[in-house]
């Protein structure tokens, strides 16, 4: 039975345009974080100590409560909204609510304490570095309460996307990136890096408070926590296999960090430190475009496979897929042309200076080959989520964090830190078409012939466009900040008219689709994405 309201493609793009301009503002905000970190702390041991520090109670926090939380919260709390079991939606996420309190609170107990043990663990290179391990302890410690915000932010944003309200939690990073950028500025230059750490408290904090008004609204409420009730059961059932899927996702970061903290340490440039710049900007595109796209289908999803509607699951997994490669493969082409003017442009000021430009810049292209790998995993992943197969991701996820370690060692082995993202890039793109090649088998058909033409098409657009990005990013060598900006700039916007023309001439059918749903009425918009 089709849903009443407007036809898939609007309704999809009406909400993943809302994430996508709330979150291009946070990537926006995000990258400014990191510029005022650059500036200040550079690539320097103590940035890598930073890193160590916040990666640390981060997987906690994820494994164990925020992001669990997301995948299976979400699919459960959508199927009583859709029976119209309002009181019951809100007695199950209010005693939930409570428990993840409880459990944060818990989590920071633990992590305080145990954080002496858990630093040489993830970074046992940094022994080799007198006082390095000390100052990332202290760090971690600090970091640890911010995970008990970001635990009940998460909850929040999914019990708001639930209800299908996406504008509180697109808007929430905007304040959380504010918030650390000015506790930055304020702290650093005063107590250096300890001044990110106490920033990342404040930011978490905002994140999670500026969304409680409105989950309030919705009825949101601390509850008694009962553990008997069915639908609480069936979210621990399912948590289990999530967080081991999770904690294959983290621990695949975990392990290219432990390699990087094993790799010769440079003062100007530590590589920890390097591969988290590299990494951050990588993510940019990914945050803005794919977890836009997954995150605004998701509920979607989770109504279509909670009502065994195989064939409007397929549809909308699919064109959340052509619309993602649609932009995420220019966006690989724009960042591998113009890696190098993209790095000093963000980061080439204050402590930060060229050594560590050109590390930087040949991390990023190491990972941005696996971008729309790592993209897609996004989309592919939720549609496995919106089943309740967690299963399935947890058993290929395991070998992929095995793949991950041989070809970290080996390929660091010849190229370093670059190795390091190269061997992610890989391992991405394994695991997705993995992922596909299963997906396939559980629903019949996922409309691959359309897929591959979109990947094909767009590919061959996206090419020409990086290759005369390059041309002109050689051709050209500015010295100040504002050349550099025009410089970028302008690469950017004749790569972006060549992409757009190459697909027309193509006839890529997501480019028409485009313009139609921005310019003509929800029926022929539906009626162009068919």
């Amino acid at each position: 039975m089709p849903e009443d309201g407007p036809p898939l493609p609007r309704r999809l793009a009406r909400a993943a345009s809302l994430m996508a301009v709330a979150t291009t503002a946070s990537r926006v905000l995000g990258l400014l974080r990191e510029v005022a970190a650059a500036w200040l702390f550079g690539a320097t041991n103590a940035k890598a100590a930073y890193v160590i520090a916040y990666y640390l109670p981060f997987f906690v926090q994820r494994l164990l409560l925020g992001g669990t939380l997301s995948i299976v919260f979400i699919p459960t709390i959508s199927r009583y909204l859709a029976r119209g079991e309002l009181d019951e939606a809100r007695r199950i996420s209010g005693s939930l609510f409570s428990l993840v309190l409880l459990a944060g609170a818990a989590m920071v107990v633990a992590g305080l304490a145990a954080a002496p043990l858990l630093v040489p663990l993830a970074a046992p290179g940094f022994a080799a570095s007198p006082g390095l391990p000390e100052l990332a302890v202290r760090l971690t410690r600090i970091i640890f309460p911010a995970m008990l915000f970001l635990a009940l932010s998460v909850f929040v944003t999914g019990f708001l996307q639930a209800h299908q309200d996406f504008t509180a939690s697109a808007l929430a990073p905007l304040l959380f990136n504010s918030t650390i950028i000015a506790g930055t500025l304020l702290l650093g230059p005063r107590i250096g890096i300890r001044g990110l750490a106490i920033a990342w408290i404040a930011g978490t904090a905002a994140q999670f408070l500026v969304q409680l008004p409105a989950a309030r609204r919705y009825g949101l409420r601390l509850g008694r926590v009962d553990l008997a009730h069915p639908a609480l059961r069936e979210l621990a059932r399912l948590a289990v296999p999530a967080m081991l899927g999770l904690a294959i996702v983290e621990i695949n970061a975990y392990v290219d960090r432990f390699f990087a903290s094993q790799l010769p340490l440079r003062p100007e440039a530590n590589p920890v430190a390097v591969l988290d710049y590299a990494y951050e900007i990588v993510q940019a595109p990914a945050g803005i475009f794919a977890i836009s796209i997954a995150t605004a289908v998701f509920p979607l999803l989770s109504r279509h496979a909670a009502t065994d509607n195989h064939d409007d699951l397929r549809g909308t997994a699919s064109l959340a897929l052509r619309t993602l490669l649609f932009v995420i493969l220019p966006v690989t082409a724009l960042v591998l042309a113009l890696r190098e003017p993209l790095v000093r442009l963000l980061f080439q000021r204050g402590e930060f200076g060229p050594v560590a430009t050109r590390a930087v810049a040949a991390t990023l292209g190491g990972y941005a080959v696996g971008l729309p790998a790592i993209a897609a995993y996004y989309v592919v992943t939720r549609t496995y989520y919106a089943l309740q197969d967690m299963v399935t991701p947890v058993r290929i996820g395991v070998a992929m964090v095995i793949l991950n370690g041989v070809l970290d060692y080996a390929l660091m082995r010849v190229w370093g830190v670059v190795g390091i993202a190269l061997a992610t890039s890989i391992v991405s793109a394994i695991n997705v078409a993995l992922l596909l090649w299963r997906l396939r088998g559980r629903l019949g058909r996922l409309d691959g012939r359309r897929i591959a033409s979109t990947a094909l098409r767009t590919g061959t657009a996206a090419i020409a466009a990086g290759l005369l990005m390059a041309a002109v990013a050689d051709a050209v060598r500015p010295a100040g900040l504002v050349e550099r900006s025009v410089h970028v700039g302008a690469a950017a916007v004749i790569g972006a008219l060549v992409y757009v023309g190459a697909c027309r001439l193509l006839r890529v059918e997501e480019l028409r689709v485009a313009f139609q749903l921005l310019r003509s009425p929800p029926s022929r918009s539906a009626r162009a994405a068919r």
